[in-house]
C-alpha cells in the first residue's frame, strides 16, 4: 500500500530535522577546531585581527569556491541577508570583546546561553511551536554548558561592563541564528554565508590601523585554520539550519563548546574534568529531548 501524501510529507519532515541537526552538529565540530586555532592566534595577534583574518579570508574563499553560486538576493531579500550579517559580526564582535574583558571561560559560558533568546524570538517571529519540552531541553542545555565551561566560572568580581557585552553578544547571536533560519527558506548557504563574511571584514578592517604585529609560523598556521574552519563552519550551519527550526538548530550548534574543551585539554595539556563530560551528554540529551518531541508533534498531525 503507497504511502498517504500526509505521510510522505511527515517523513520528509523528520528526515530533514535529523538531516540538519547532523549537519549543525558537524559545523559545531569545526568551529570548535576554529576556536582553538584562535587561541593559539591570539598568542601574538590582537583578537578583532583575527576576527578581520576570520572574515576577509573566509569572503575570499568562499567567492572562489562558490563561483557558480548565484550571489543577488531574491527581490526583498537583501535587507535580511544584510541585517543577518550584522546581527553575526556583531555578535562575535561583543564574544571576543567579552573574553578579554572577563576571560575565555565566563564569556564563553554568557555567550553560549542564545539558544534561550534564540527559542523566544524563534517562537514569536518564526512562529515555531513552543512546548514545555522544549524549555526542559533548554534547561538541560544551560545546565550542561555551565558544567562543560566549569561551575566555578562564576559572576563574582567579574567586569561588569565586560559582562553586559557578553550577554548583548548571546542576544545577537539569537537575531543572527532566527534570521538566517528565515532566509533559508528562499536563498541558498553559500549566498548567506558570503554576504556575512564581507560585511563582517568591511566593519573589522578597522582594527588594522592598530598595526599588525610580526607573526611566527604557528600563528600564520593556526590563521589558515582560522580561515577554513570558520568557512566550512559557517556555510555548514546555514545549511543545517534549511533544514531544522531555530530552537533546534542552536540546541545542536551549542554542544560544540564540550570539543572545544577537549581539543584545549589535548593540545595545551589541559585538565578535561569529569563534569566536562556529564555537561556534554546533558547538551546531547537536550538535542534529542527537543527532536525527538518535535518528531511526536509531526506524527500526531498525521493522526
Amino acid at each position: 500500500m503507497l504511502p498517504s501524501a500526509t505521510e510522505a510529507t511527515s517523513d520528509r519532515v523528520r528526515d530533514d530535522l535529523r538531516r540538519g541537526i547532523a549537519i549543525l552538529v558537524g559545523s559545531s565540530l569545526i568551529f570548535a577546531v576554529m576556536a582553538v586555532s584562535v587561541r593559539f592566534a591570539a598568542r601574538e595577534m590582537p583578537a578583532l585581527q583575527i576576527a578581520w583574518v576570520r572574515f576577509a579570508g573566509s569572503f575570499l574563499l568562499l567567492l572562489a569556491l562558490g563561483r557558480k553560486t548565484r550571489l543577488r538576493p531574491r527581490p526583498g531579500n537583501l535587507g535580511r541577508v544584510i541585517q543577518r550579517a550584522l546581527f553575526g559580526v556583531a555578535a562575535i564582535v561583543c564574544y571576543f570583546v567579552a573574553i578579554e574583558r572577563v576571560g575565555a571561560g565566563l564569556a564563553t559560558l554568557l555567550h553560549c546561553v542564545y539558544p534561550v533568546p534564540t527559542a523566544v524570538v524563534a517562537v514569536l517571529v518564526l512562529k515555531e511551536p513552543a512546548s514545555r519540552w522544549l524549555a526542559a531541553a533548554i534547561v538541560l542545555n544551560v545546565v550542561g554548558l555551565v558544567l562543560v565551561v566549569g561551575p566555578e566560572t562564576t559572576l563574582g568580581s567579574a567586569d561588569l561592563a565586560g559582562v553586559a557585552v557578553g550577554v548583548l553578544g548571546a542576544f545577537l547571536a539569537a537575531g543572527a541564528v532566527t534570521t538566517a533560519r528565515h532566509l533559508r527558506a528562499s536563498e541558498p548557504a553559500t549566498l548567506i554565508t558570503i554576504y556575512f563574511m564581507g560585511v563582517g571584514a568591511l566593519l573589522t578592517a578597522p582594527a588594522l590601523a592598530l598595526g599588525v604585529p610580526a607573526l611566527s609560523l604557528v600563528t600564520i598556521v593556526a590563521l589558515l585554520g582560522v580561515i577554513v574552519t570558520s568557512s566550512g563552519g559557517q556555510w555548514m550551519l546555514h545549511h543545517g539550519l534549511g533544514y531544522t527550526p531555530a530552537s533546534i538548530g542552536s540546541l545542536a550548534c551549542a554542544t560544540g563548546v564540550f570539543t572545544a574543551a577537549w581539543l584545549e585539554a589535548i593540545l595545551l595539556g589541559e585538565h578535561m574534568r569529569a563534569e566536562s563530560v556529564v555537561g556534554a551528554l546533558l547538551m546531547i540529551l537536550a538535542v534529542g529531548l527537543a527532536a525527538g518531541r518535535r518528531e511526536r508533534a509531526v506524527e500526531a498531525a498525521d493522526v
